[in-house]
């Protein structure tokens, strides 16, 4: 006759192996509130400019609304031979956070996290590495993140998943395990980028789901295995700055949608903080910041401005070595646009200013915008390019910036 401790250690190994069995099959990104919220993005936004979609009837979704994102980026190879090659359009970076909550660094304990980009060319962070997004001459398991690479829709959904199990500064031991343990998961398991990902990037989800899940549940979160953690990229820098001054762009364009009614900047504080500690690049707003909180004194406010420009001194850090150079010449210009409310937009939206109190900085968990709600956003963003653009009678991104700091009072001159 069996004693009660054999059955029960019978009743745990067949749970474990069951376990282990279904670790191998169940994939841990597609069973989870992600890939519901992945595959709603791709529908609202990527389907909607689809216009030649056959949609499953019943679910409403259509494989080929998704893109891959090294398609954002076509070949300049493909033009005929002695053809101009087509112009390039924008190279997108989508923004994610790299989630070290077990990290080794003690200076990161804060962070708990750091960016991490996809683009179409290239995907990963300055801590592990990067790999190739493009399919290339070496197969399937050339580029990152699946059999054709990552795609545009996984990539946004990820940048967007802020309530996650592991979010960088923002984990708690207890949310992390419960969240985990219900599956409220909103994040992504990728392959390491670096070399410790050398048999796991080019895979779309882990092989078997027991280490990840069990390092999601207790914050075990690093960079040092060969999958990584990958959520919103606010869980490490909200505004995407970081990763444009990494890469020394002279003109940066920062539109910072945050809720911040108290008009502290956090996002902007926290951005300007890390690029000065980790690429020692101080960002000076000479003129200071103008934009002014709704609590403000209504007379200031009315005299609020929407932007500021901030001087990113590349010179300090990279200093000129060709004799004669002005200190500065390196230097590169941070255009900062943030929504107020001054009192002097157009009638519909100082209406709905008047009956909505936390306007424009209602909080981020609304995510169901009435329609005059969302309009008198739209408005609000509309009104606020007009502004600056007033008077403006065309030309580059470095006219343009000196455009509108021509108007703000003490602020110094892009070069």
């Amino acid at each position: 006759m069996s004693s009660p401790v054999d059955i029960v250690a019978g009743v745990a190994v067949a749970l474990a192996v069951l376990g282990l069995l279904m670790a191998w099959f169940i994939n841990t990104n597609q069973f989870s509130l992600h890939a519901m919220y992945r595959n709603r993005l791709i529908r609202a936004y990527l389907g909607a400019s689809n216009s030649d979609r056959h949609a499953n009837p019943f679910t409403g979704f259509d494989d080929n609304d998704n893109i891959q994102m090294h398609e954002l980026w076509p070949r300049s190879s493909g033009a005929p031979a002695g053809a101009p090659a087509p112009p390039r359009r924008l190279l997108h970076v989508v923004n994610m956070a790299l989630n070290l909550v077990h990290g080794e660094r003690l200076a990161w304990q804060e962070r708990k996290a750091h960016t991490f980009t996809t683009s179409a060319l290239h995907a990963g962070s300055l801590v592990v590495g990067y790999r190739r997004t493009r399919a290339g001459a070496g197969g399937p398991r050339a580029h990152y993140g699946g059999s054709e690479g990552i795609s545009l829709g996984t990539a946004v959904t990820i940048s967007g998943a802020a309530a996650s199990p592991n979010m960088g500064y923002h984990s708690s031991p207890l949310v992390t395990f419960l969240m985990t343990l219900f599956n409220v998961r909103l994040g992504w398991w990728l392959g390491n980028p670096g070399v410790r990902g050398d048999h796991t990037f080019y895979l779309p989800s882990p092989r078997v789901a027991v280490r990840p899940i069990v390092a999601e549940a207790f914050g075990l979160t690093n960079s040092t295995g060969p999958y990584v953690y990958l959520s919103d990229g606010g869980h490490f820098e909200n505004l995407g700055l970081y990763e444009m001054v990494l890469r020394r762009c002279h003109f940066i364009v920062v539109s910072d949608a945050s809720c911040d009614e108290g008009g502290v900047f956090q996002d902007l504080g926290s951005a300007v903080r890390k690029v000065r500690a980790d690429m020692g690049v101080p960002i000076d707003f000479e003129g200071g910041i103008g934009i002014l909180p709704r609590s403000a004194d209504p007379a200031k406010r009315a005299a609020s401005l929407y932007w500021a420009l901030g001087r990113i001194r590349y010179s300090i850090a990279d200093p000129s070595t060709a004799p004669g150079a002005a200190p500065g010449a390196r230097d590169g210009w941070l255009l900062y646009i943030k929504p107020a409310f001054c009192g002097t937009e157009p009638p519909d939206v100082c209406e709905y200013a008047m009956a909505h109190d936390r306007f424009p900085h209602e909080p981020t968990t609304d995510q169901f915008f009435s329609e005059s709600q969302f309009e008198s956003y739209r408005m609000l963003g509309s009104y606020v390019i007009q502004q600056m653009s007033r008077e403006w009678t065309g030309g580059s991104l470095a006219d343009f910036i000196a455009h509108v700091a021509a108007r703000l009072p003490g602020a110094g001159r892009p070069a």
